[in-house]
């Protein structure tokens, strides 16, 4: 196996020094391009977003849940869905959400990566991104 390429997006590595109020509409957060020389390949994309809670609704269900979508070319290739922690009063409530996706045979060429970022339930309370944010993508042989 080699390395071919290697490509990343950073908001921030550090945690709070951001804030990006999701809502419930996808959000634009980090994008990169990474060029794949051959058609036989793994692309192996790594994301970790901060994010904190406030506002929690006293209902059940008391916890917003995050969705994170990364989109290779328009098309989505992974998401993930996390609910936020629940920790009695205290607020903010502080999560952090990473996830790894393997393509195998990406057709060669240039290709833009974004991840995007939605609360699925903003009835249940605010997210808010803080950090830290980032994503990388490698091509592998």
């Amino acid at each position: 196996m080699a390395l071919l390429n290697y490509n990343r997006s950073i908001l921030t590595n550090q945690a709070n020094t951001s804030a990006i109020v999701l809502t419930g509409i996808d959000q634009l957060i980090l994008e990169f391009g990474l060029f794949v020389s051959q058609a036989i390949n793994f692309v192996e994309l790594l994301t970790t977003v901060g994010w904190i809670v406030t506002g929690t609704s006293p209902l059940e269900p008391n916890q917003p849940i995050i969705e994170l979508t990364i989109q290779q070319d328009g098309v989505v290739v992974a998401s993930i869905n996390q609910e936020s922690i629940q920790d009695g009063g205290d607020t903010p409530l502080e999560n952090l959400s990473t996830f790894q996706a393997v393509l195998t045979n990406v057709p060669a060429g240039h290709h833009v990566y974004q991840l995007f970022a939605r609360n699925l339930q903003t009835v249940q309370g605010t997210i808010t991104i803080n950090g830290p944010a980032n994503i990388s993508g490698k091509v592998i042989s």
